[in-house]
């Protein structure tokens, strides 16, 4: 058993930073050990601290929370908790369970808080070695990413209802088609290289296209032939330039 628990906040609003400090000195085997107020100077935080127990802000002015994880990768510990905290609706707690250890709502209730924390005590003083990673940029089907709707609602999306992205340059964004005919607007900081990295699936196929290789059956004539519901779909063409790529990463000669 630890004798205490480095902790790490990540938040652009200082008030609400200040609050979940209040909250953490009430629990002496917690140790603060860093505050950021953006994603930058977190993503630095994290790799020098090493926290044990990590509260993260959903939306950063740069990122979401969980992109912030993807970028660090294998840098921190696998066995750090991640706790989630946002002003948005409580619907999105089951959706984030999958991908962190808990989440909050600001202004965090002091009950929902001890929960937390009597969940995080529990789980290390019960599991001395803990080998799960937090699955934020994982390649399998079960992983989701986060988009913000144009009412601002928040919503989760599962890689495996994604077909296949296109680029909309009058916007200048990416948007994921979907399995149910939906077009789901990304923010305009999501590039394709991110995207490409979140799943091993996701692969580059044009300047303007993203496909989902669960969903391609083949390529005719520079184009992709997809699998229902996206069967019918004649616009997502394969550039030279990717498909050398393509035929590296897939072909077998």
């Amino acid at each position: 058993m630890a004798d205490f628990f480095k902790v790490a906040i990540i938040d652009d609003e200082r008030d609400s930073a200040n609050s979940l400090i209040a909250q953490l000195k009430r629990y002496p085997r917690f140790h603060i050990e860093g505050v950021a107020e953006n994603a930058t100077s977190g993503i630095e935080m994290l790799k020098k601290v090493m926290p044990d127990l990590l509260f993260l802000d959903v939306e950063l002015p740069e990122m979401y929370g969980m992109e912030l994880l993807s970028e660090l990768d294998n840098e921190i510990k696998d066995n750090m908790r991640v706790v989630f905290y946002t002003a948005h609706d409580k619907y999105m707690i089951n959706a984030l369970r999958n991908s962190a250890f808990d989440f909050l709502l600001k202004p965090i209730d002091r009950k929902e808080f001890e929960i937390v924390i009597s969940r995080f005590l529990l789980d290390n003083e019960t599991k001395p070695v803990v080998t799960e990673k937090i699955p934020v940029a994982s390649s399998s089907k079960e992983s989701s990413f986060m988009v913000i709707l144009p009412t601002g609602e928040m919503r989760m999306v599962k890689t495996a209802e994604v077909g296949f992205f296109r680029y909309v340059s009058e916007r200048k964004i990416w948007e994921a088609a979907l399995v149910s005919g939906e077009s789901v607007a990304l923010r305009r900081n999501v590039s394709a290289e991110f995207l490409c990295s979140f799943n091993k699936n996701f692969v580059q196929v044009h300047q303007s296209y993203i496909v989902n290789m669960d969903f391609l059956v083949m390529i005719h004539d520079n184009y992709c032939v997809l699998y229902p519901p996206f069967d019918n779909c004649k616009e997502v063409v394969v550039s030279r330039k990717y498909k050398k790529n393509l035929l590296e990463q897939f072909c077998i000669f």
